[in-house]
């Protein structure tokens, strides 16, 4: 597997094994061939790895599915994360001055093993990895891009699977607690850890998800490296 162009503006994950990519489309963007055209690294409408999400505040999320099973999770745990991207955003207004752009990779195990080896020199799989653009004036049509997210299916699933709960709650947990990290938040000092777990807390309560710290049976991974 080759990743690359991590930061560039719009695909940001790039796999060398298309075999991987399912033959299927949730929510593909149009475009039209002039668009195409003028922009080579836009996903184009026959790529049917690409969704996007685009929350009521007109936060984008560009995802890239390389694992087919993700299919029905990222689309039963939409609302959930666009309600609680938006909610994040509005709670805290100087993390998030304006509309954001994520880019989100829904892989397997191995690759996100890979890629925790590769970036974070860990051996194994983890449940998520975050990677800050570290530019804060990095724009994209009006967009600041916040960096890049990526998610293992297996361990997602068996996480919420030995938790209980469900994985469209799991997910979007996931989610917050990404786009989080982005956004400068880390658990790494015990103070740090609180705040961010209370924050948390607090934002899936707002939308009926309970608290996943209470009975803690995982523990969300990121990698943060603002000079990758």
């Amino acid at each position: 597997m080759d990743v690359r162009n991590i930061h560039d503006k719009r695909i940001h994950f790039i796999l060398n094994d298309k075999d991987r990519f399912p033959d299927y489309a949730l929510h593909p963007v149009e475009m039209t061939s002039a668009e195409q055209d003028s922009d080579p690294d836009s996903p184009a409408a026959d790529d049917h790895t690409y969704h996007s999400w685009v929350t009521v505040d007109h936060h984008h999320f560009e995802h890239n599915l390389s694992d087919s099973r993700w299919a029905d999770c990222l689309f039963s745990s939409e609302m959930k994360c666009i309600t609680l991207i938006d909610l994040a955003a509005r709670f805290l207004p100087t993390k998030f001055p304006g509309p954001i752009e994520v880019s989100v990779l829904w892989t397997d195990d191995l690759t996100i093993a890979e890629l925790n080896q590769q970036f974070r020199s860990k051996s194994g799989a983890t449940n998520i990895l975050s990677f800050p653009s570290g530019d804060r004036s990095a724009l994209n049509e009006g967009r600041l891009f916040m960096g890049d997210l990526v998610l293992g299916f297996e361990t997602v699933m068996s996480e919420a699977k030995v938790a209980g709960i469900a994985e469209q709650d799991h997910t979007a947990h996931l989610i917050l607690h990404g786009l989080l990290h982005l956004a400068g938040f880390d658990h790494i000092l015990d103070d740090e850890a609180a705040e961010m777990e209370k924050l948390e807390s607090h934002l899936l309560a707002e939308i009926g998800i309970a608290d996943p710290y209470q009975d803690v049976i995982y523990t969300p991974v990121e990698a943060r490296d603002t000079n990758l």
